[in-house]
């Protein structure tokens, strides 16, 4: 509790703090001129501020990579979202985002490196964004994109400077203070096929006056949907049978005629699925000839109507102290919509003389059904519930974000900064459309007799779910459950202040440091739909209430030690060194701390390296939400999927122990065959014991610039982060040969009479390892092309940027004592670890070519996107299945390059007009069947919309 007594302690310390600034220093001298007194001339070079450090620094260098992209990239991407204009660097693997269906909650995300959205810190002029819900992610749809300057991106560990989440680096969005005038832009985007039409407008209001600036901003956006029956690629489902090497039309086997998939019945052809004719009557079911294809009524682009309003305002209130504020409200409404809702292979009870069954069917159930009492059998019914229409998920957001802060110098090179935000995000989310599982099994029991209910409670109606169209209109309306109503709250209350300055010189330059503080409390809610919690749904998983908060209290300091300057072999040479102590209420206390190295021999080549002890602490929901059980079924393609069936021997494979462990006899060994289908009960929710992931991140480089108007860096990065916070997955660790403590293995049970497994503890855990290292290249390329290449006018510039980005590695080890799986430069769901990623190519490349010359400008932008190979045979091992038995259809998939153009005319001094080509010659998605995310494909990695256009009209005053 180090941090928090002296922090406590400091308040006083605090308040005279703020005495003395207000007091506007009438006795202070200045120690530093900005020019050399000697001879009158400016000599001082400009210090700026960049991401990653509170430090100033003589000119755009810092021991960590940064990545900037401008305002003039922004628009140029003709994409109304910021996640869209982020998404092509290579440093970004694509997260949740526009065509984020399913995965997906209508939010749009940054993660960097690919390890996890909610391990990137999202900050605002250079100021902590809070999450929206309860999780550690930040939607970026909150931010505000009309006074966006510029963003600039820092890939390695942070947490040093910055505090939890910022393990693989930190994304910081940066606006103008200065604007002065009337602007409005107006944005209308549409694909060449006459779709996913969005329109963006937003105006801005600022006015500079003697003492300071005040910006007004407001916005509004208008995105409309896009089905997946809408492209050729996505309009169905189709599965690559790892098992056959066969595509095949791919969907669900819960069809409008229903099937039971337990048990299976010999129709002549060996155990097979059971469905039901247009008259009820049973017969086998053929796939994939009998299956349901979801995907056309999915969305490929969520809708979004998105409103936003906020002001800037910055004031000097002396010549030492300035006032600023940033002050902003959004409120977004987003659909995603499902195929309509199912029982999913739920076990239900029916009775064999129930009076709307056929004899044919009654004899098939009183003869194959498992007896639960008289004349009553269960069976895993799967009928899907067109009659209730799709699922519908509307989920209506307000964001609202508070911060006013001081800052001004002390004296002489020293200042201080100092800010309280408050940020409130609310949300209600409602799922239409679903049915209530109570209601159904209610409506399964019929008297014979009266042809009635024998519970006629709720106006209970006879249900017919043997065959399509066999639902009557009275119960699908009975089933139909009224909609789920979730809310979710957050705040966040912050309190920030450090003071930076020059603490001595050296020979060799100014020893710079910066010191800081920082209170943070977060607090948050779920409340989860009453129907959610008990698990009387459907198509909807089940859910539970989140209640929790946690505080922190934080100290740091950072400092740039000049070491050598202006001698051979050392242009200069300097380190720098920070360290932070956090004193979490739950989560204990952390110490982070970073050691970086800045050497530039002669001017023209530098060489830069930061090591970085980082943190992550357990967000809101992993920690507090309280666990709950939901029923489901386990699905297997073929019986060698559990290690312990014969077919897999068990004994061969070395797993004997394990399987007598979770409850099989001995003498059952070589025997007991699983079943294909059977049902288990899943157990999910939050840890509070849960502790802080660890992380130790690594960046090394180079930067040559000696050959001017050229630019070339390479840096090395490694990221490895300990104690990972996630779900916990025993059928996953459990099976692999390398987990020989099998501690894993505790999460599975197994029915003492099938010896099926019955339950599977799912809640959060500190599990494994994440791992990922690689290689950044960014080159730059400028050149004045006046004379020849100019329109207008004699003036004309090229500028050419490249950045690729080489990855060597990105794996997860979900159990120190179990198997890593590799993942780079492979695709498919083993390597989906977050929800939203499927495909992590080795490597991947952007490069913009910007021509302006007077009023126009021009941008050619090319992604490109190498090829992958399907992970399917490298993880089988891992879940127990022999290598040889996975022979997928789609082996690999090739690179794909898109190409965008941007032109934009300055018609005069206050109008001008831009249009952008998307994906210029109409590339299309990466084609991985159901390997992939959604959609058949990936659908943030690659473009899945096509040619595109958007025009762009833009007013100044």
């Amino acid at each position: 509790m180090r941090v928090r007594q002296f922090l406590s302690g400091s308040s006083k310390g605090l308040a005279a703090a703020f005495a003395i600034i207000f007091s506007g220093y009438a006795s202070a001298q200045d120690d530093v001129a900005t020019f050399d007194e000697a001879d009158g001339e400016e000599t001082g070079v400009e210090e700026i501020i960049v991401t990653g450090s509170r430090l100033r620094r003589r000119d755009f260098t810092a021991p960590s990579p940064i990545t900037s992209i401008d305002r003039d990239d922004i628009v140029s991407s003709g994409q109304a979202t910021l996640e869209e204009s982020l998404n092509p660097l290579p440093q970004v693997q694509p997260s949740f985002g526009r065509a984020s269906n399913n995965p997906g909650d209508g939010s749009a995300r940054i993660d960097l490196r690919g390890i996890g959205a909610g391990r990137t810190l999202v900050m605002m002029n250079g100021r902590r964004i809070a999450p929206a819900g309860i999780g550690s992610a930040v939607n970026v749809n909150t931010l505000p994109s009309v006074l966006m300057q510029r963003v600039e991106i820092i890939t390695g560990g942070a947490t040093t400077v910055y505090g939890s989440d910022a393990i693989a680096g930190v994304v910081n969005f940066i606006t103008r203070d200065d604007f002065d005038g009337f602007g409005l832009d107006m944005t209308y985007y549409a694909t060449e096929q006459g779709d996913s039409d969005t329109y963006d407008v937003n105006l801005a209001w600022g006015r500079n006056f003697n003492r300071g600036n005040l910006a007004l901003f407001g916005g509004y956006l208008d995105r409309k949907e896009t089905f997946q029956a809408d492209r050729d690629f996505a309009a169905q489902t189709i599965s690559d049978n790892w098992f056959t090497g066969m595509l095949e039309p791919g969907g669900s086997s819960t069809t409008p005629a229903g099937t039971m998939s337990f048990p299976r019945i010999d129709f002549g052809n060996g155990p097979a699925r059971t469905t039901w004719d247009a008259n009820g009557d049973p017969r086998e079911w053929i796939s994939p000839d009998d299956r349901y294809d979801y995907a056309p009524i999915n969305y490929l682009q969520l809708p979004l109507e998105r409103y936003s309003a906020g002001a800037l305002i910055n004031f000097d209130l002396s010549d030492r102290v300035e006032l600023y504020s940033e002050l902003m409200h959004t409120r977004d409404d987003v659909i995603s919509s499902l195929a309509p809702t199912g029982t999913f292979g739920a076990f239900v009870a029916i009775n064999t003389d129930n009076p709307v069954l056929t004899p044919a069917n009654q004899q098939l159930l009183a003869d194959n059904g498992f007896p639960v009492g008289p004349n009553v059998v269960g069976i895993a019914l799967s009928r899907r519930l067109l009659e209730l229409g799709p699922r519908i998920i509307q989920s209506e957001r307000d964001y609202t974000r508070l911060l006013a802060g001081l800052r001004g110098d002390i004296s002489g090179s020293w200042e201080y900064d100092m800010w309280v935000s408050y940020t409130k995000s609310e949300e209600e989310e409602r799922q239409l459309n679903d049915g209530s599982f109570s209601r159904l099994q209610q409506g399964l029991l019929v008297d014979p007799v009266t042809g009635n209910c024998f519970d006629p409670s709720n106006g209970c109606v006879p249900l017919n779910l043997f065959g399509e169209g066999n639902l009557s209109r009275a119960g699908a309306d009975f089933i139909r459950a009224a909609p789920y109503v979730s809310v979710i709250d957050r705040d966040q209350s912050l309190v920030s202040a450090f003071v930076r300055g020059t603490v001595f010189e050296w020979p060799a330059g100014d020893v710079a440091t910066a010191i800081g503080i920082e209170w943070r409390e977060d607090s948050g809610s779920l409340t989860a739909d009453e129907a959610l919690f008990s698990g009387d749904t459907l198509g909807f998983r089940a859910d539970s209430n989140v209640v929790g908060e946690e505080s922190v209290y934080e100290i740091y300091a950072e400092a740039i030690l000049p070491l050598l300057s202006d001698v051979p072999m050392a242009h200069y040479l300097g380190l720098e060194l920070g360290g932070r102590l956090s004193s979490y209420d739950k989560a204990g206390e952390l110490e982070t701390w970073k050691l970086g190295a800045d050497w530039e021999p002669f001017q023209g080549i530098r060489f830069r390296t930061m090591f970085q002890r980082s943190a992550r602490a357990p967000n809101l929901g992993e920690a507090f939400q309280i666990p709950y059980d939901e029923d489901g079924a386990a699905v297997l393609f073929d019986p060698r999927e559990d290690p312990c069936s014969a077919s897999a021997d068990p004994v061969g494979s070395g797993l004997a122990d394990v399987c007598v462990a979770q409850g099989i006899p001995v003498t059952e060994l070589g025997t007991f065959e699983a079943a294909l289908q059977w049902p288990v009960v899943y157990t999910y929710g939050g840890n509070p014991a849960l502790e802080p992931e660890n992380a130790e991140t690594l960046t090394a480089g180079i930067i040559f610039s000696m050959f001017e108007p050229w630019m070339l860096s390479v840096d090395y990065f490694e990221i490895e982060v300990e104690d990972t916070i996630g779900q916990s997955d025993p059928l996953l660790v459990c099976w692999d040969p390398a987990n020989t403590a099998r501690a894993t293995c505790d999460g599975i049970a197994r029915d003492p009479a099938t010896f099926n497994i019955n339950a599977v503890d799912l809640t959060n855990a500190n599990l494994g390892n994440l791992r990922t290292e690689g290689f950044d290249t960014q080159l730059e390329f400028s050149t004045d092309l006046s004379g020849w290449l100019a329109l207008g006018s004699s003036y004309a510039n090229l500028d050419v940027s490249v950045v690729w980005t080489h990855v060597l590695e990105n794996s997860i080890q979900a159990d120190p004592a179990s198997t890593a799986f590799e993942c780079v430069g492979k695709f498919g769901f083993t390597c989906n670890w977050f929800g939203n990623d499927s495909v992590f190519p080795e490597n991947r490349m952007r490069t913009t070519v910007t021509w302006s010359s007077s009023d126009w400008h021009a941008q050619l932008a090319w992604r490109w996107i190498e090829g992958t190979r399907n992970s399917a045979r490298d993880a089988a091992p891992a879940f127990g299945i022999p290598p040889e038995f996975v022979n997928p259809a789609i082996e690999s998939i090739g690179s794909k390059s898109y190409v965008d153009l941007s032109i934009r005319h300055e018609l005069n001094d206050n109008v001008s007009l831009g249009l952008t080509i998307a994906n210029l010659f109409d590339e299309g998605p990466a084609f991985m069947a159901d390997n992939g995310q959604q959609a058949n494909t990936d659908t943030e990695m690659y473009d899945v919309f096509g040619r595109a256009y958007t025009l762009r009209l833009s007013l100044n005053y």
